[in-house]
């Protein structure tokens, strides 16, 4: 039994990301940085987010409404498949995070563009 932490291609502005693939499941260790965000996209599968240190929050967009959603230390919030979400730190923000296959993500507009625009994401 094995598996290699590689790091994970990101936005240094953002914070450093680590990843492995581990029985078909990708997990990531990410540092996202106040003044950033991650994600402003969408997952054909389930993503687990598990805060370490810091505060942030998830928005969420569901039945044609805009959530937010705190993350609390220690609990596992879940991003549904198909729902679109982005990561935005209050303070700096260090995440284990998981998903139920490999880690695909399709870009959205439009729903989030007044967060990401004062911000650095990780495709900047």
């Amino acid at each position: 039994m094995s598996f290699e932490i590689n790091e994970w291609p990101a936005n240094e502005r953002v914070g450093k990301a680590y990843g492995f693939l581990r029985n078909g499941r990708f997990h990531g260790i990410l540092e996202t940085r106040a003044g950033a965000y991650r994600g402003n996209h969408v997952h054909p599968v389930d993503q687990y987010t598990l805060l370490l240190e810091g505060r942030g929050k998830y928005l969420l967009y569901e039945d044609g409404r805009r959530m937010e959603v705190d993350l609390v230390q220690g609990e596992v919030f879940v991003a549904r498949a198909g729902v679109p979400h982005i990561l935005v730190p209050v303070v700096d923000c260090f995440t284990f995070e998981w998903w139920d296959g490999d880690f695909v993500d399709q870009e959205i507009s439009g729903i989030f563009d007044d967060i990401v625009k004062e911000r650095v994401g990780p495709k900047d």
